[in-house]
């Protein structure tokens, strides 16, 4: 018996087919069936407007002849995998009638056993060239972040580090980076400025500030924050930008002392003026009552007037240069004359001056006036440091080609912030001091080629120690 086909079935396949048809013509993809050597055996009408080709010039030809060469390999490959696997997609360029290449996904699907394929093929052009020019733009952020000269990472909003560059690595004295991330930007800021950080931080604004660093190493840097609010894996954090300004800084405050001392030198020289007119005057009406009375009261002025006018003179240091006399001088005898000077006001304040050398004599080429200049300066600061008396120990020996003085007091010593300032024009320590007495000094001492140190602890005492080059 022979078994005829359902009328009905036979129309839903052909519907089915039909329909199949439409929407291989219609689909924006294009649809081809090619054998495994590559040879086209069908392509779908949309090879025209996506490649420039119309079916006629695909026909029998081989999908090598268009494909880059750089990527010709690639698609044999794709199709010699068919032969174990049953579904393949790859992604290569495919040449454009015009000349230009597209860059094509195709997904190639065993249909019979002849190891035909069909084989669907999507511009992926665009997508490709938005993926390129989106990894390019990271690459060129990332490029600015890891060359960049100043620190850049990210923060949590309370202040956690998650990511830092390599200078962030050098700024905060780090061998890792990885060391660095998990801990909190407040470890490394003074405890003082930890509220003012937190209000920044709270504010989840793009804001700018100053900041004082503390590196590994216990050194202080001031730097310059940005805080930018911004998103990253769906988590609000603050990008941080840091620049280290504390060269920038110096650079301001030597401009400003610069300044101060061109005002301190404009002053020092009309100070210096005034004061010589009625210093003449005194001076030459105590030389007639000495020449007169022959007097040691008059003898002592007239020694007074002559210091009042060398110190007047030293004001003039600071206005301009000094053409000096140097002669060599016994630096133990200008010593002790300035101990037994200052010695009778030491006494009054219940303190005493102690003199400890090392065995002979200590020659150096200076300005003798000078010189007992500075060291009044210094034993009268330590007098005045040490209002319940105690005792000073000056030193003199010698060290390779240099003399070594050091004036050593237990006065109240001075803070570690504020020594960092002294010889500065206009600070002081005294409540009344002006701040010249201590720059005037190491000027002095400079220009006599030494160096004047100063060191000190709270309520322990001071010791300043002065090297002159031995004659």
């Amino acid at each position: 018996m022979i078994m005829t086909a359902n009328p009905a079935d036979l129309f839903a396949d052909k519907v089915e087919a039909r329909n199949l048809q439409l929407a291989i013509q219609h689909s924006s993809d294009v649809i081809a069936r090619v054998t495994k050597e590559g040879i086209a055996l069908y392509v779908s009408p949309s090879c025209l407007p996506m490649l420039g080709y119309s079916q006629q010039d695909f026909y029998r030809s081989s999908l090598y002849t268009y494909c880059h060469p750089n990527d010709r390999d690639l698609l044999k490959d794709a199709l010699a995998d068919l032969e174990q696997l049953p579904y393949k997609r790859e992604t290569f360029r495919f040449r454009h009638n015009e000349g230009h290449y597209l860059w094509l996904e195709a997904n190639f699907s065993v249909i019979n056993d002849d190891k035909e394929m069909m084989c669907i093929i999507r511009d992926m052009t665009q997508r490709i060239i938005m993926e390129e020019e989106i990894l390019e733009t990271q690459e060129k952020y990332r490029f600015l972040v890891e060359y960049s000269k100043d620190t850049i990472g990210m923060v949590t909003q309370k202040g956690i580090w998650t990511y830092i560059n390599n200078e962030g690595k050098k700024l905060f004295g780090f061998t890792s980076i990885k060391e660095m991330i998990g801990t909190s930007l407040h470890d490394y800021t003074p405890p003082s400025e930890h509220s003012t950080l937190d209000d920044f931080l709270q504010t989840k604004l793009s804001v700018n500030f100053e900041l004082n660093l503390i590196r590994t190493d216990g050194q202080m840097r001031k730097t310059e924050v940005q805080l930018i609010p911004t998103t990253f894996k769906n988590r609000k954090v603050y990008q941080i930008i840091i620049k280290d300004v504390t060269g920038q800084k110096k650079t301001e405050e030597k401009l400003q002392n610069a300044e101060k001392l061109s005002v301190v030198g404009q002053l020092a020289a009309g100070i210096a003026h005034e004061i010589r007119n009625p210093l003449t005057a005194i001076k030459g009406f105590t030389q007639l009552l000495y020449e007169e009375h022959k007097g040691n009261f008059a003898e002592v002025i007239l020694n007074e007037l002559e210091r009042i006018e060398s110190i007047v003179n030293d004001l003039l240091v600071l206005a301009k240069p000094q053409i000096t006399e140097m002669e060599e001088t016994c630096l133990t005898n200008v010593v002790k004359s300035v101990i037994t000077l200052l010695n009778s006001q030491a006494v009054l304040e219940n303190i005493m001056i102690e003199l400890t050398q090392s065995p002979g004599e200590f020659y150096v080429k200076c300005e003798k006036d000078k010189i007992k200049q500075v060291l009044i300066n210094i034993i009268k600061n330590s007098i005045e440091s040490m209002p319940m008396g105690g005792k000073i120990n000056v030193d003199i020996r010698q060290d390779d080609h240099s003399v070594i003085i050091s004036v050593e007091d237990e006065g109240i010593g001075i803070p570690e912030e504020r020594l960092a300032k002294l010889g500065e024009p206009f600070y002081s320590t005294k409540e009344k001091g002006t701040g010249l007495g201590i720059m005037i000094c190491k000027k002095i001492i400079k220009n006599h080629g030494g160096n004047l140190y100063i060191h000190s602890r709270e309520n322990e005492g001071t010791t300043v120690r002065i090297t002159l080059p031995l004659a």
